[in-house]
């Protein structure tokens, strides 16, 4: 049975808090709509439609992922602090970058409870995956939280959060984490490095935010963003003829790792819509593909770990301004209706 989990109360508003990044609610609400404006879907929604969520992410959760010093700072008075650098809000100089206090609605501590709730659905979509096979959660993807920081719109990390939580509990003994959300998946690789039962790969582009700056600066210390993937896939622009085959080269390198063919016990893929050609986001332009060659990336990756029988969860991820929400649909629309 197939499950696609639309929980509103973890939606995520960020003009409630004043900020101005087109990751829009549309792109959940209008998938949703599409999906039921479909009469074959509509008939059977009650067989695949959740829309709540009986989950929650604790403080346990957070600890089990990042340092001790940053979940303190998570819960107490530095919240705000986190959330304005992991949404970039603020220019060195101190100026506002995509960021009007004067419109906030909500304290952005409030961001953060939103944060752990949108969270959860990733959770929900993983026991769901392992319990029926197939998982779709119109949320999640903060593959940019890092083990004492947050960026790129990540105050922490929902994938590992639920891989992390799905190991502890014993209800997997190994995980992989597709990633093929348009940015390189940074903060789950430095992660998944300390879980030697997660494994990871990220096809992102090569040139570009986060790998805009040197891996080394003048000082000689690492750029985070380089922390290496098990299997790392940079698409150049220009190159998108060749992602969906370097694609599925990645996966059977992911699958033989060791050296022999190896299955987990769940998959988890960010199926991040930002590599489409419509996307709004400027930190995506170099990486554009066809709405046909995102239909044939979802497929790809639906077709190699349902061939192999691994249940896998998947996430929205990245997908930025009016359009996005295109790709979202074209893959359910299939899949839902695949036998």
């Amino acid at each position: 049975m197939k499950t696609v989990l639309f929980d509103e109360s973890g939606i995520i508003n960020l003009k409630m808090f004043g900020i101005e990044i087109p990751s829009l609610k549309s792109r959940k609400t209008n998938t949703l709509e599409a999906l039921l404006g479909d009469s074959e879907l509509n008939e059977s929604k009650d067989t695949w439609l959740v829309v709540t969520n009986p989950y929650s992410i604790k403080r346990e959760d957070l600890e089990r992922i990042h340092t001790a010093e940053y979940v303190e700072k998570l819960y107490s008075e530095k919240v705000d602090v986190c959330i304005k650098n992991a949404f970039e809000l603020e220019k060195p100089d101190g100026t506002f970058n995509r960021y009007n206090p004067e419109q906030m609605e909500a304290p952005l501590s409030e961001l953060f409870n939103q944060v752990l709730k949108m969270s959860s659905g990733t959770y929900y979509a993983a026991i769901k995956a392992l319990e029926t096979g197939f998982c779709y959660y119109m949320g999640g993807g903060m593959h940019h939280g890092h083990k004492d920081f947050g960026h790129g719109f990540c105050p922490t990390n929902d994938i590992m959060l639920s891989a992390s939580r799905i190991i502890s509990e014993k209800k997997a003994n190994s995980i992989w984490i597709i990633d093929v959300d348009a940015h390189k998946g940074d903060g789950t690789a430095e992660i998944a490095g300390d879980f030697d039962s997660i494994r990871t790969l990220s096809i992102h582009m090569a040139q570009g935010w986060p790998l805009d700056e040197p891996e080394y600066d003048s000082t000689g210390k690492f750029n985070p963003a380089y922390f290496p993937s098990d299997i790392d896939i940079n698409i150049k622009s220009g190159e998108e003829n060749t992602y969906n085959a370097r694609l599925v080269k990645g996966m059977k390198q992911l699958e033989n790792l060791n050296g022999i063919q190896e299955r987990p016990d769940l998959g988890i893929v960010l199926l991040g819509a930002d590599p489409y050609e419509k996307d709004e986001l400027p930190s995506t332009d170099s990486l554009n593909l066809t709405e046909a060659q995102m239909l044939e990336r979802d497929k790809i990756v639906y077709n190699f770990l349902n061939d192999r029988n691994i249940p896998a969860a998947y996430t929205m991820a990245g997908g930025y301004g009016s359009y996005s929400w295109e790709a979202h649909y074209n893959f359910l629309n299939w899949v839902l209706k695949k036998k």
